[in-house]
């Protein structure tokens, strides 16, 4: 029986290494008002706390600028009830969307958290819907007076899914990976009109489907020979 338990235990370990070891810096379940900027040149800032469990270091920081469109352009930024951040230009407009996470800049701000510690290897995010245009993708994590690593990306339009990884080791500088004071994401579009949304932000260990299909299926396999063998020896026991 103790062996029986053992297999199943380290069984449904490997189904759910993938999504182990997380750090959540943002699921965007916490709501906030909506940003809405009209016409060029244009810009707000937005604080919004909540649960720690939810926002890394409880506030949420959002900060929309709106650098080029017509007079009557439109951008909106705004967090769904169903716990997604999404984007929305109007035909003309072009923005910058930032959202920052530093405890609501006090002074130390995530005071030094080591991404590493629970065995993260990268951030990990998820793009629910394709978007229209392509964006740009930057990531800084800054350690106050110390140094920053940034690591940027170019997505393409069409781009979406649940499995978008941002490797640790990709970064500059990444000593300030073990004693973050701030995070920021900066979301730019590339060209006028992008509508982008944007799922859960966390670290993770390793991306999802880091074991190739088949290698998983073998060790299910052998999993289960083991426990039908061990069942036949409990029967002819009896």
């Amino acid at each position: 029986m103790t062996k029986h338990l053992l297999l199943v235990s380290a069984l449904a370990g490997l189904f759910t290494a993938g999504s182990a070891n997380a750090l959540i810096i943002d699921d965007f379940t916490v709501d906030q008002p909506d940003i809405t900027l009209t016409g060029p040149s244009t810009a707000i800032s937005l604080l919004q706390s909540g649960p720690v469990g939810n926002i890394l270091g409880g506030i949420r920081q959002t900060d929309v600028t709106m650098y080029l469109g017509l007079v009557d352009a439109l951008t909106t930024v705004r967090v769904l009830s169903s716990g997604v951040l999404d984007i929305s230009n109007s035909v003309s407009a072009q923005s910058r969307t930032v959202l920052t996470w530093n405890a609501g800049g006090v002074a130390l701000g995530l005071g030094d958290m080591d991404l590493f510690d629970t065995g993260s290897t990268g951030i990990f995010m998820a793009f629910p819907t394709a978007m229209d245009h392509a964006l740009d993708l930057t990531f800084e994590i800054e350690d106050y007076g110390n140094s920053i690593a940034t690591l940027s990306r170019t997505f393409p339009a069409g781009s979406q899914g649940d499995d978008f990884f941002f490797s640790f080791s990709q970064f500059s500088n990444i000593a300030a990976l073990s004693s973050a004071d701030s995070i920021r994401m900066t979301i730019d579009s590339t060209t006028e009109g992008l509508d982008a949304s944007i799922d859960l932000i966390e670290t993770r260990d390793a991306p999802p489907g880091n074991v190739p299909e088949p290698a998983t299926m073998a060790l299910l396999g052998l999993g289960l020979l083991g426990l039908g063998a061990m069942r036949r020896k409990a029967t002819r026991s009896a």
